[in-house]
């Protein structure tokens, strides 16, 4: 039995052991099949190398586009307008390639994972060791050749792939070196023409060139650059356009909405200015502020922005200025266009300097003969007479530095004359329109319309406020500063000093994060106050029949404040860098302390919400509080305002408003039961007095027919028997008005039927004798 004892659990033991080495063998080689199936997504998923190659091939293709004009065909000097076109197409370039060369290391480490996954598993010294009995070793051997199967080709696909990847890294790290170097040498370039700005750059105008390459040539190199630059700015900035296009179609909505009231009104002219051609009109609005959206945009951009606003300016006001003042802009719009076509070519040549000097010497000289001729009276705006003169002063410095061969400088001032004698002018009719359109909305909607979103243009005002001139102002500056390139090296400075990195304690900080923190902050308490005050309501009108507002947005208003400044407090923190979760826990450490001292602000800020969503009192209810009936007007943090019947502005705590008893008229649909009593003589015929009153009261459309009115005896009086009068209005805030008309009504039929209203009265009877007991 001892030997036997010893035989069988040598025997389990050994059992044990191969079950164990079995489970470790189907483990790890389901694994392995695991592998196998997310390397074959992931070689499906994998990179496109035929994409991947024709990425690489346009991007070498607008490399030597940017190298044109600059380390080929350079010419006796560089041209500002190609160095800065050039460098904006090199910083594209590197992003794209960078982010290539991140997403094919990711590829990169994916496979090399998937690699070592697979050798580790094969190697695995388990599923080498073989059962004793012979059908288990078949199966185990059938299991390794059907994974081994699927394996191998993986195996060898991963090795062809971190091939491919190996080389196009590489190709990725020469196109980058490539392009980090043009640029340093764009950079030189940059700073040797910055530092001799007003230097002599190219031989006299009358003397022969020292260089000279075909216009052609030029001209195609310098489309493909603009080109590119176009449409890589596009890309990134695909968003933003499309916001600007969809405010553009809003604008001409509100344009058209606004045309169609003014032709429905029969005192309204709909022949104004900014109505005659609502989409002209929107296109002109939306173009000229929406520029301001785009962070340092290519010329040949704004200049698509540019060109369409002056020819929808040219229309908006064909029919309003004079003959001669259309002119004007058609001739300035065609040198403009001109001047525009002459600053995206970005080589110098001979033909370009005598095409420069005859846009700024006929540009000078109309401008010129413009001021001198007396028709400056027939003007719709006088300050276009400031513009013309900054023109004139750019125009004939840049003839005249054309002349001596300061071409950088001649051309900056060449098209800085032309923009902001443009834009200086649609600015000017922007304003116009803007405040005429605001007039005309003014006057035509009364009160918050939903056809316009609700928007309150009796708050709005009749003139834009003046924080949007000077918008308008610092915008002409920085679109004419931005041609002069010599000055971004002041611009660079001061960017260096507001962006660098400071550190108090742990925390790093720079002046431009404390501005974007505090400017975020404003700007959501700004839109807070902004959605209030736009959306509030003053007088709401009589809802004649008896319907309630199925939407008020006053009713949101708190919830819709709360968010706005919780946002901009989210993305102020977030834009800044600051830690939220530090701050989080110093929050609620203050909240505790807080909290116990201002309990009624946190009850009445509480209050706003439960009122904002339970809807006890909306913005426009009737409600009648302490006695009196007001109107809520609006809803805040604290407290809710309501103008009383006597017009006085009754400032309620919103927690007095869900814990005092408050009537809500509105509610009810506005309808009051009201109740008047008249007293008659006792001589008077009663059933005629209550046929003449209850005909009376279902004469007057102002009262319910349902519930009817009613006529009752009420009591015998001491001088009259009292009838009670009870009757529903429509509106309560026709009771007073309802009341009067009635008394007036009553007092008339009365009157005709000679019916007596008697007054009071009280009979006095006098005794002639003294009482018998009177000792006196």
């Amino acid at each position: 039995m001892k030997k036997l004892s010893v035989t069988e659990s040598e025997k389990s033991i050994k059992k044990y052991e191969q079950e164990k080495v079995i489970n470790r063998q189907r483990a790890t080689l389901e694994y392995l099949q695991g592998i196998d199936r997310q390397a074959k997504i992931f070689l499906k998923r994998g990179i496109d190398t035929t994409a991947f190659n024709k990425f690489i091939t346009d991007v070498k293709q607008s490399l030597e586009i940017v190298k044109d004009g600059i380390l080929v065909n350079k010419g006796t000097n560089q041209t500002q307008r190609n160095l800065d076109v050039s460098a904006s197409i090199l910083d594209e370039l590197n992003a794209r390639v960078t982010d290539k060369k991140r997403l094919l290391q990711t590829y990169s480490r994916r496979v090399t994972t998937l690699n070592v996954q697979i050798d580790s598993l094969s190697t695995d010294p388990s599923l080498y060791a073989l059962p004793e009995d012979s059908a288990d070793i078949i199966k185990h051997i059938r299991r390794m050749y059907v994974t081994a199967k699927g394996i191998v080709p993986v195996d060898s696909a991963l090795d062809k792939i971190a091939t491919i990847i190996e080389e196009q890294q590489l190709k990725t790290d020469l196109l980058l070196f490539d392009i980090n170097s043009t640029k340093e040498d764009i950079e030189i370039y940059s700073g040797h023409l910055s530092s001799q700005s007003f230097q002599k750059e190219f031989p006299f105008i009358w003397q022969d060139p020292i260089y000279s390459r075909p216009l052609k040539d030029i001209i195609k190199f310098s489309i493909a650059k603009e080109t590119i630059t176009l449409l890589f700015y596009v890309e990134d900035h695909f968003i933003r356009i499309c916001f600007m296009f969809i405010m553009l179609l809003g604008s001409w909505y509100f344009l058209r909405a606004l045309k169609k009231q003014l032709l429905e009104s029969p005192h309204s002219n709909a022949d104004n200015l900014v109505v005659a051609h609502p989409l002209p009109a929107a296109i002109l609005i939306t173009f000229s502020l929406f520029q301001f959206l785009f962070a340092s945009p290519p010329f040949i951009f704004n200049f698509a922005l540019w060109l369409p606003a002056a020819i929808c300016l040219g229309i908006v006001f064909r029919s309003y200025i004079s003959v001669y003042w259309q002119r004007f802009w058609a001739i300035t719009t065609f040198l403009f266009i001109l001047a525009g076509i002459d600053n995206m070519i970005l080589q110098a040549s001979r033909p370009e300097r005598y095409f420069m000097l005859a846009v700024s010497i006929g540009g000078s000289i109309f401008m010129a003969s413009l001021l001198a001729n007396k028709k400056k009276s027939e003007l719709k705006e006088r300050k276009i007479l400031y513009f013309i003169t900054i023109f004139l002063l750019f125009e004939i410095s840049s003839s005249l530095l054309n002349l001596l061969g300061r071409f950088n400088v001649a051309k900056a001032l060449m098209i800085s004359g032309y923009v902001s004698l443009i834009m200086g002018i649609i600015f000017l009719w922007v304003i116009r329109l803007i405040n005429e359109g605001l007039v005309l909305a003014s006057s035509v909607y009364k009160q918050p319309s939903r056809q316009l979103f609700y928007l309150n243009f009796n708050r709005v005002g009749k003139q834009a406020p003046a924080i949007f001139y000077i918008i308008l102002a610092l915008g002409w500056i920085v679109i004419v500063a931005r041609h002069f390139y010599h000055l971004r090296g002041y611009a660079a400075s001061v960017n260096n000093f507001v962006t660098m990195e400071r550190t108090i304690g742990d925390y790093n900080y720079s002046i431009t994060g404390i501005s974007i923190f505090i400017l975020v902050l404003l700007c959501s308490f700004f839109l807070s106050r902004l959605v209030s005050y736009f959306a509030a309501e003053h007088d709401v009108p009589n809802d004649t029949n008896g319907t309630r507002k199925k939407f008020s947005p006053g009713s949101w208003l708190l919830v819709i404040r709360i968010f706005i400044i919780t946002a901009g407090l989210v993305l102020a923190f977030a834009a800044a860098g600051i830690p939220i979760d530090k701050f989080v826990i110093v929050l609620g450490a203050l909240g505790v302390g807080v909290g116990l001292g201002l309990q009624g602000l946190v009850n009445n800020l509480v209050s706003g919400l439960i009122i904002s969503f339970e809807k006890p009192v909306t913005v426009g209810d009737i409600i009648e509080f302490d006695g009196k009936i007001a109107t809520i007007k609006s809803i805040g943090f604290r407290s809710s305002v309501a103008k009383s019947i006597d017009g006085a502005n009754l400032i309620i705590p919103n927690g007095d408003l869900l814990s005092q008893h408050l009537t809500n008229w509105t509610m009810g649909n506005n309808f009051r039961r009201c109740h008047l009593v008249v007293g008659v003589a006792y001589a008077t015929d009663l059933n005629v007095t209550q046929t003449l009153l209850t005909d009376l009261l279902k004469g007057d459309e102002r009262i319910l027919s349902y519930p009817s009115p009613g006529v009752f005896f009420k009591d015998f009086g001491n001088s009259a028997i009292e009838i009670e009068l009870v009757y529903w209005i429509r509106d309560i805030k026709e009771y007073m008005l309802v009341r009067s008309d009635l008394i007036a009504k009553i007092f008339d039929a009365f009157k005709k039927e000679h019916i007596t209203i008697p007054f009071p009265q009280q009979d006095i009877h006098i005794r002639n004798g003294a009482p018998k007991n009177d000792i006196s």
